[in-house]
């Protein structure tokens, strides 16, 4: 089952990805960092992507992805209309950890999606 589901905006694209307080508390003690919180995402090809995350307060708390995430978008060359999928995983080796699956395209792809992965 899939924990976070979203269709990539401009801003998600450019600068930043803002996730729920529901991924924050998925979070271990382990992973915090100088300065925010560490977020481990294995892509589909198996690589082991570090964010650093920051809490941004308000009257509905959210996890702000603040270095590595430009960098993943261009590696797999998102856009504005792909979306993505998080799994939470607990790997013996890596530790707890998301998994990551990309979307491409617009419209039957995601309902297709959705269908195939329950979300």
């Amino acid at each position: 089952m899939a924990s976070f589901f979203k269709v990539l905006t401009k801003i998600d694209i450019e600068r930043t990805l803002s996730l729920p307080d529901s991924c924050l508390q998925a979070l271990q003690q382990s992973q915090r960092s100088h300065g925010g919180k560490k977020l481990k995402v294995k892509d589909d090809i198996g690589i082991l992507w570090n964010f650093r995350c920051t809490i941004r307060p308000g009257a509905v708390r959210r996890l702000h992805i603040v270095s590595g995430w430009v960098q993943f978008v261009r590696f797999k060359r998102l856009n504005t209309g792909d979306a993505i999928v998080l799994y939470k995983d607990d790997d013996t080796v890596t530790g707890p950890h998301y998994k990551i699956e990309v979307v491409k395209g617009h419209g039957d792809n995601y309902s297709s999606f959705v269908h195939k992965r329950e979300i």
